[in-house]
């Protein structure tokens, strides 16, 4: 992976999982209080946060940048270690069968017209999310010698054996 690949996947992952947390938390935690009584104020009063349309529009806006960044990679980067075991990391191989979901019920979520559909998309997209974004901060801090716990590649087994070398950890 090109560190412009990387920058480019990096910085569009931060305004994604950035702009969705703080987003979800305006929207579904913070409160802000009661209607007011008086009506020159209650006319201004909206129920919703003044942050959260540029904080949607960020987060609509950075998906696709995300979605772009992750198809950059996929051919040099993730494809070859989904074929390989021996050489992919488990917060990897995560990352991958979770995007496809994360980026599918966000979709959906946009084009939902019913407001049950609305709430199961919203909450699939959230938890998808989450654990996306869990995985994707894991494997950016977990060393990167740590692979997962899969029986070594026999040619490379072949070899390391033939230079001397041991394959047990």
């Amino acid at each position: 992976m090109s560190r412009l690949s990387a920058r480019l996947l990096h910085i569009a992952s931060f305004l994604v999982i950035g702009s969705g947390a703080i987003w979800a938390y305006l929207r579904y935690v913070h409160d802000l209080g009661p209607e007011p009584e008086d009506p020159v104020l209650a006319m201004e009063w909206s129920g919703i946060h003044p942050w959260e349309p540029a904080l949607r529009n960020l987060h609509l806006v950075a998906a696709p940048l995300l979605v772009f960044a992750v198809g950059l990679i996929w051919s040099g980067h993730v494809a070859p270690r989904l074929l390989r075991p021996w050489a992919r990391r488990a917060t990897g191989l995560g990352l991958a069968l979770l995007f496809g979901p994360m980026v599918l019920t966000g979709v959906l979520l946009q084009v939902a017209e019913s407001e049950a559909s609305r709430t199961l998309w919203a909450w699939a997209h959230g938890l998808s999310s989450l654990v996306w974004a869990g995985a994707y901060l894991a494997h950016q801090l977990r060393p990167k010698g740590r692979r997962v716990a899969v029986e070594q590649d026999p040619a490379s087994r072949e070899s390391s054996a033939a230079s001397g070398v041991s394959s047990s950890r």
